[in-house]
């Protein structure tokens, strides 16, 4: 008995187009995808809203248009961010921080070098004065010291 394979492909093909087929059609129903909505955090607002309504009603064999306000209950869907969007949210949030950190740093650390270069101000203030202290104690030990012996020496 021999296989004719051409026979054979166009069967499983046609059989996995049904399968797919009834896939399509039974996979999943609105029902569902409501369902999944509501539980990754969606909500449905209903607000009462006017609408306008046209009816055609006949009066003695004529037609008239009568506009009737009536209101309604239209939902109004409010879609839960994305993955994406949650994390681009924290990403700003993170970034933000790591901002202020670095910026924070450097602040610090300028703070600190202006700290130090007021030291070695000080630092050169005090070597002056001391540097004029010690001239003027000579010059007092000169004037008082060695000039009047020098008078006696002479």
């Amino acid at each position: 008995m021999k296989l004719n394979y051409k026979h054979l492909s166009a069967f499983l093909l046609g059989a996995l187009w049904i399968v797919g087929m009834l896939y399509f059609l039974y996979g999943c129903s609105a029902n569902y995808h409501f369902t999944k909505f509501l539980n990754k955090g969606g909500k449905i607002d209903t607000t009462e809203r006017v609408v306008t309504v046209e009816k055609t009603i006949k009066v003695n064999g004529k037609d008239s248009i009568i506009f009737v306000e009536m209101p309604l209950n239209c939902p109004e869907v409010q879609i839960p961010p994305t993955r994406q969007e949650i994390r681009y949210k924290y990403r700003l949030q993170r970034d933000s921080i790591e901002t202020i950190r670095y910026v924070t740093k450097w602040k610090t650390k300028l703070v600190k070098i202006e700290k130090k270069a007021e030291v070695k101000k000080a630092k050169k203030l005090n070597w002056l004065i001391w540097l004029m202290f010690g001239i003027g104690i000579s010059l007092l030990i000169n004037l008082f010291i060695f000039k009047p012996l020098s008078k006696l020496l002479v």
